[in-house]
C-alpha cells in the first residue's frame, strides 16, 4: 500500500495557519529547545554525581560489581549476602563491563541510561516523521521525551528501565520501516534487558499481521519467539540455573502485588508543596487526547495498540514503588501519537489550528511551571540528596568493623563492603517465603549489626506518620521483623541528612 493510499506523508508540513499559527510553533518549539537543553544540564550534574541518588541503583552496582569480578550475578539465596536480581542479564552486563574500568561507581551505568534517553527521543521523532513526514511534528515528539520531568530523571539514574525501552522503540520504528529481522533482534534484547519490555513487539506483530496477514505475522512471531529463548537458554546454562530460579522466584513474590492507585496519584502530589499538582498535568492531558485522537486516525491505530498494550504493562507488572518508572512506556507513546496528531490538524484549517494554538499554550505554560519547581522534579537539586551526608555514612561504613544494614546499598559499595542484604527485594522475598529472614531478624534482636541506616526514624512516632506518606514503612523496603528489632535492641544515634543512624544499646552512643 503507498503512502498516498495510506494518508501518511502526501502533504508538505509547511505551516498554513497563518501567523498565529506560526507563531505558536515558534514558541512551542523555543521552549521545548529549551527543555532539552536543561535536560543535558541535569545529566551532567546527575551522571558525575558520586553517589547514590535513587534506591534502585545500588542493587545495580552490587551485582555490577560481582559480575566485574567474576561472581555470580544470580547466587543461590539460601545464606548472606542475600543478592537478588530482579532483571534480564543484559543491563547488568554492560554494567559489569564498565565496573571493569571504573570500579564502585554509577557513572557508567547512568551513561547508559542518558544515551538510551537520547535514543529513545530521536526514534521516537523518526517514528513521527515516518508516520506524518511532518518536521516539526517529528522534532516536538521526539523533545517531549526529553522534557517531560519523569523522562529527565530516570534517564540520568543506573537503572534498566531506560535502556530497555529504547530496546523497544528501535525494534517498533525497525517494523514500520519494514526490516523484521532488525526489529526481532531489538525486540529480543529489550526483553533480555527486562522481561516485561513487551509492549512495542506485541504492537508491532499486530500491525504486521493487520497488513501482511495472520499467517506471516505468526511464522515473524515464531521466529521472535525462538529468538527470545535462544538468548534466556544461554543465560540460564551460563548462570547454572540462577537466572531460572532468581526471577521464578522473584516474579512470583513480587510483580503485580503491591500496585496501588496512591503510587500513580504519588506523580501529581508533593506533600507540603503549595501547588497541589506536581509535576504533568499538560503531559498526561496531551496524551489522553492524542490517544482518543488516534482511535478515529486510521494511521494511528498502531500507535494506539503500542500505547494500549504498555497501558496494560504499567497496570499489571507493577510492585511497590514502580509506577514512576513503568510510566515511561504510555507517556512515550503518548508523544509519538500527539506528534502524529499535531502534524494531521496543523495541516487542516479551522477549529484544528485552533486546537492546536491552546494545546502549545498549555504545554509552554507546564514547561514554564516545571522550571519554577526544579527541587519537585530533578533528584539532583532535592534537599534530601545531600553529598556531604552521603560522605558521611560512606565513611562510618569503611571504618565500622562488621555489616552494616543501609537503605542506600550503594554507599556499603563505595565504602569498598558488600551490603549483607538488599532491603526491598529481601522483604519482598521474606514476605513470600522464597527465603529465610530468620537469621537476620534474630541478628538484629541481638544488635549484632554494629550500624544500622534507615531513611526514616521508626523511633520517633512523627517520622513513621511522614514515612507512611509514601511506601508503608512495615511492608517497604524493609520488613516488620528489622524494624521491629531496631525499635527493641538499637539506640538512635543521629541524624545525618537524610539518613537516621542507629547503634546496639551495647554499644555506647557516637555525641559528635
Amino acid at each position: 500500500m503507498t503512502r498516498a493510499k495510506q494518508g501518511i506523508g502526501q502533504k508538505s508540513d509547511r505551516p498554513r495557519g497563518g501567523l498565529a499559527m506560526s507563531l505558536a510553533s515558534a514558541i512551542l518549539g523555543a521552549a521545548i529547545a529549551l527543555q532539552v537543553l536543561i535536560f543535558f544540564v541535569h545529566a551532567q550534574q546527575a551522571i558525575t554525581f558520586p553517589y547514590q541518588l535513587d534506591y534502585g541503583e545500588g542493587p545495580i552496582l552490587q551485582i555490577a560489581l560481582r559480575g566485574a569480578q567474576g561472581g555470580d550475578l544470580y547466587p543461590p539465596l539460601h545464606q548472606p549476602p542475600y543478592v537478588v536480581a530482579s532483571y534480564m542479564p543484559l543491563y547488568y552486563a554492560l554494567c559489569a563491563l564498565g565496573a571493569k574500568a571504573t570500579g564502585p561507581s554509577f557513572l557508567f551505568g547512568r551513561i547508559v541510561s542518558c544515551f538510551s534517553a537520547v535514543a529513545i527521543a530521536l526514534f521516537v521523532g523518526l517514528i513521527v516523521w515516518e508516520q506524518s513526514r511532518h518536521r516539526f511534528a517529528a522534532f516536538l515528539a521526539g523533545g517531549l521525551i526529553l522534557a517531560m520531568p519523569h523522562f529527565m530523571v530516570w534517564s540520568t539514574l543506573m537503572r534498566v528501565d531506560m535502556t530497555a525501552l529504547a530496546l523497544g522503540v528501535v525494534g517498533f520504528y525497525l517494523f514500520l520501516r519494514g526490516r523484521r529481522a532488525g526489529g526481532i533482534a531489538a525486540f529480543s534484547l529489550a526483553v533480555f534487558a527486562r522481561r516485561s519490555s513487551v509492549a512495542a513487539m506485541g504492537a508491532a506483530f499486530l500491525g504486521y499481521a493487520r497488513r501482511r496477514g495472520l499467517r506471516r505475522a505468526a511464522a515473524a512471531f515464531s521466529l521472535q519467539v525462538v529468538a527470545i529463548l535462544l538468548l534466556i537458554a544461554a543465560a540460564v546454562l551460563a548462570t547454572r540455573g540462577g537466572l531460572y530460579r532468581q526471577l521464578y522466584l522473584h516474579t512470583a513474590t513480587s510483580v503485580g502485588e503491591a500496585w496501588t492507585w496512591q503510587q500513580l496519584w504519588s506523580l501529581l502530589w508533593v506533600p507540603g508543596n503549595p501547588c497541589p499538582l506536581k509535576l504533568w498535568p499538560a503531559y498526561f492531558a496531551v496524551t489522553a487526547v492524542a490517544a482518543v485522537w488516534s482511535a478515529f486516525h486510521r494511521p494511528s491505530r498502531c500507535l494506539l495498540i503500542y500505547f494500549m498494550l504498555a497501558c496494560v504493562v504499567f497496570m499489571t507488572a507493577g510492585r511497590i514503588g514502580s509506577a514512576h518508572n513503568y510510566l515511561l512506556e504510555p507517556t512515550a507513546v503518548g508523544a509519538m501519537m500527539f506528534g502524529v496528531m499535531w502534524a494531521a490538524l496543523a495541516r487542516r484549517p479551522g477549529l484544528g489550528r485552533l486546537a492546536l494554538m491552546l494545546v502549545a499554550g498549555g504545554l509552554v505554560a507546564q514547561m514554564l511551571w516545571t522550571m519554577q519547581h526544579l527541587p519537585d522534579t530533578f533528584s539532583v537539586v532535592q534537599a534530601r540528596v545531600d553529598p556531604s551526608a552521603s560522605q558521611y555514612i560512606v565513611d562510618r561504613i569503611k571504618y565500622t568493623d562488621g555489616d552494616v544494614l543501609c537503605e542506600d546499598t550503594g554507599l556499603n559499595l563505595l565504602a569498598g563492603k558488600e551490603p549483607p542484604l538488599m532491603p526491598f527485594e529481601f522483604t519482598m522475598m521474606a514476605r513470600r517465603g522464597a527465603l529465610d529472614p530468620t537469621p537476620v531478624f534474630n541478628r538484629v534482636r541481638a544488635g549484632g549489626y554494629p550500624l544500622i541506616v534507615l531513611r526514616f526514624n521508626p523511633i520517633d512516632p512523627r517520622e513513621v506518620e511522614l514515612h507512611t506518606l509514601g511506601d508503608d514503612w512495615k511492608a517497604g523496603r524493609w520488613p516488620e521483623g528489622i524494624i521491629s528489632g531496631v525499635i527493641e535492641s538499637y539506640w538512635f544515634e543521629k541524624d545525618v541528612g537524610p539518613y537516621f543512624l542507629f547503634v546496639p544499646k551495647a554499644q555506647p552512643l557516637d555525641t559528635n
